[in-house]
């Protein structure tokens, strides 16, 4: 990998850390080679379970670590499993409709997707998991 790897990228190295990020027990529910918040919301705890300055990017020297992480840390322990949920909670942040629109028109002007994509995306069904059993 020669390039920082961080949110909004695409490809093998996306996947690679992802494959590595779930072997480490975090949860990424982005669409494989996709580096989205999920990808980086894993990132950042690792970084921050480390000591690590967190960025939510990942360059060698990180990659390497996971790597090296991954073989002895495949199961969290509870407790830094919880302090790193708590964290995360705390790091979501709500955004206005504007600014979520401003961001997406950047993003396209940018060149990490074009209208087509955004418009295949908006039209894609997305299936709805029922976690409760029916009101009788």
């Amino acid at each position: 990998m020669a390039r920082v790897l961080k949110i909004f990228m695409r490809g093998k190295s996306v996947r690679m850390l992802q494959e590595s990020l779930r072997s480490m027990g975090y949860k990424v529910d982005d669409r494989d080679s996709m580096f989205g918040t999920s990808t980086r919301d894993a990132v950042k705890s690792f970084q921050r379970q480390r000591g690590l300055k967190v960025t939510g990017q990942v360059d060698n020297e990180l990659l390497q670590l996971m790597q090296q992480g991954k073989a002895g840390s495949s199961v969290r322990g509870k407790e830094a499993e919880e302090k790193s949920s708590v964290s995360d909670v705390a790091s979501v942040a709500m955004v206005s409709q504007k600014k979520f629109d401003a961001l997406v028109r950047l993003m396209v002007r940018k060149g990490l997707f074009d209208e087509q994509e955004l418009h295949d995306e908006m039209e894609r069904v997305i299936p709805v998991s029922i976690t409760q059993p029916p009101l009788v």
